[in-house]
């Protein structure tokens, strides 16, 4: 069975956001990132959305809690898989808030990531 690393960028993502923003959703995110850690980036039963090369490579998967819309934003690294962005579902304008940090979070995180395999050298 394969196992997948699921991580958040910044640590601030989980829990700190949805405690702050969507509190009710907890046990519902717990359970995905479970998912997320035991059947990959795609997993059974959710409804994944691949955002595209516009949205920076975020993949996107919706989630229902007391009947609101919790967004998680995402991408996956072969067997990591980055959380950016954890929110309600909201107004056009919080929506492209949302997509606009969490795009700007994963190019941080590219950006480390590369930087990290420049640093490495083979002995």
């Amino acid at each position: 069975m394969t196992v997948y690393d699921v991580r958040r960028w910044p640590d601030s993502v989980y829990p700190g956001e949805v405690s702050a923003e969507c509190p009710e959703a907890r046990e519902v995110i717990d359970t995905l990132i479970l998912r997320l850690r035991s059947q990959g980036p795609s997993p059974p039963g959710y409804q994944v959305k691949t955002l595209g090369a516009k949205m920076g490579g975020l993949w996107q998967i919706n989630l229902r809690v007391m009947s609101r819309q919790v967004r998680v934003l995402y991408a996956p690294y072969d067997r990591v898989i980055v959380i950016f962005r954890i929110h309600k579902k909201g107004s056009p304008q919080e929506q492209t808030r949302a997509y606009e940090l969490a795009k700007r979070r994963k190019r941080e995180y590219d950006s480390r990531r590369a930087a990290i395999s420049r640093n490495r050298t083979l002995h």
